[in-house]
């Protein structure tokens, strides 16, 4: 379902070429969950772009679904990523101006599903937002949710379209501890749920010991923990 192939990514530097991804191999088969730690700023960000084709690598290939990525152009690409992938991102990235809802049915405003079939999106968003508990807040304003109802509100949005993979990128980082756990019990419950591909870049050891696979990501490389999940 997902495979990178030598994957190599750098950036421009004062100094320089700085090299983040030096040959990243990675195979995730369909329905796996499988989380990315490491320190801060070793790319991990930029590996989880590079999968959801919001980046191209320098070198190698991203395979996702049978489509190499690393081919497409930018609007192949956004095509892809509008039908396959959802995103949930550290800052939950809320229309402040539109309603709860509202920002649930943006990626089908963004592709023009939305005119298409707009009764069955409404549908699909409100049970979305029932599922994540959020029903009875669906035409208030972002601003009048907590943190953690935001960031449920963001995953909803992610899994509107029916994607295949599902990227989060440090989801929990911003939120307290008790809050956190919830969005990580709704993670999980939304891969298990869909049995999508879920790929979870964290600080949280908590939320990385939840998923099916673990991998670290230094020096530019990636490895795999084996250890026991907790769960």
């Amino acid at each position: 379902m997902l495979e990178l192939r030598q994957v190599r990514k750098h950036y421009s530097t004062a100094a320089g070429p700085l090299e983040v991804l030096r040959g990243i191999d990675l195979r995730l088969d369909k329905g796996q969950s499988a989380s990315i730690v490491g320190p801060s700023g070793c790319g991990k960000s930029t590996l989880l772009n590079l999968i959801g084709g919001l980046d191209k690598p320098d070198e190698g290939a991203v395979w996702v679904e049978g489509r190499d990525l690393s081919t497409m152009n930018e609007e192949a690409l956004a095509d892809f990523r509008n039908r396959f992938v959802g995103f949930v991102f550290q800052q939950h990235h809320l229309l402040p101006q539109c309603t709860v809802l509202e920002n649930v049915l943006l990626p089908a405003l963004a592709c023009g599903r939305l005119r298409e079939e707009p009764s069955a999106l409404q549908r699909r968003a409100m049970e979305l937002l029932d599922q994540v508990g959020l029903a009875d807040r669906a035409g208030e304003l972002p601003g009048r949710l907590s943190g953690g109802q935001r960031q449920r509100a963001a995953v909803a949005r992610a899994l509107l379209l029916r994607p295949v993979l599902l990227l989060a990128d440090e989801p929990t980082g911003s939120l307290d501890e008790q809050t956190a756990v919830s969005v990580i019990n709704l993670l999980d419950e939304v891969h298990r749920l869909y049995g999508l591909t879920l790929i979870v870049v964290t600080h949280s050891a908590l939320l990385a010991a939840r998923m099916q696979r673990r991998f670290v990501l230094s020096g530019g490389l990636l490895s795999e923990q084996t250890q026991d999940p907790v769960r």
